[in-house]
């Protein structure tokens, strides 16, 4: 027969565990391979489609600089 301290251990572990980052990570992979859903991992742009806010910042810049190169200096 199991006494209170038992479950009380257990009701201790069973939080930790859910709080556990790693725990979480594992059970999200598993969930996303089962659904068919893309990984999260970096290469995979953190699950994101499309491009990065740093990409649209280099897009930005080199447009500003194309008109920026472009654009007559002013006489003086």
């Amino acid at each position: 027969m199991r006494g209170p301290w038992f479950a009380l251990f257990e009701a201790w572990a069973v939080s930790r565990l859910i709080r556990s980052p790693l725990f979480n990570r594992t059970v999200q992979k598993i969930y996303r391979r089962i659904n068919g859903i893309p990984p999260m991992e970096a290469e995979n742009g953190g699950g994101r489609t499309g491009s990065s806010a740093f990409e649209h910042f280099k897009e930005e810049v080199k447009d500003q600089f194309k008109v920026m190169l472009w654009q007559k200096p002013p006489k003086k």
